[in-house]
């Protein structure tokens, strides 16, 4: 959350995108993990050094980001399309190009990183901020039920205060 702080702050939308997109990225993972068939066995396999994009789903189909995305939709579904518009951003796209080049006049092109702090609309901004702060309490709801049934028997539930 501070590198995406300092990134908003300093108008760096390079930065601010993709971290924005890898908070989404572990949302959808949370997601999945609390979600899946079975949840123990899935942290065993992390654990293990596994990674999500080697397994598959039981559908059989491989748990890339496309698909953990799909898999998060219903119970996110503000997140898909808020994901899917930082991620020209993670590699180089038509978007850093046009955010680094700007003409004003007929003879003036500017073209800079970090960007001019007039390049991006304020209104991009407050989404960001917004969609970052969404993520963020929704991931959280996952880690508190997590801290609820870490260690008790099936189907019982610990009381958590706050």
């Amino acid at each position: 959350m501070d590198a995406l702080i300092d990134a908003v702050d300093s108008y760096n939308i390079h930065a601010a995108a993709p971290l924005l997109r890898l908070q989404l990225d572990t949302l959808f993972r949370a997601h999945y993990a609390a979600s899946g068939p079975n949840s123990d066995d899935l942290a065993m396999r992390l654990l293990a050094g596994e990674e999500f994009r080697k397994m598959k789903d039981a559908e059989g189909k491989k748990l890339s980001h496309g698909r953990l995305k799909d898999l998060a939709a219903a119970a996110h579904p503000w997140a898909p399309s808020v994901y899917d518009k930082p991620s020209g951003w993670v590699h180089f796209s038509l978007s850093h190009i046009l955010a680094t080049v700007q003409v004003s006049g007929e003879r003036d092109l500017f073209m800079g990183v970090p960007l001019r702090a007039h390049v991006i609309p304020q209104s991009l901004w407050h989404e960001v901020y917004g969609a970052s702060i969404r993520a963020t309490e929704e991931l959280f709801l996952y880690v508190r039920s997590w801290a609820a049934r870490k260690g008790m028997p099936p189907a019982e539930l610990r009381g958590l205060s706050g």
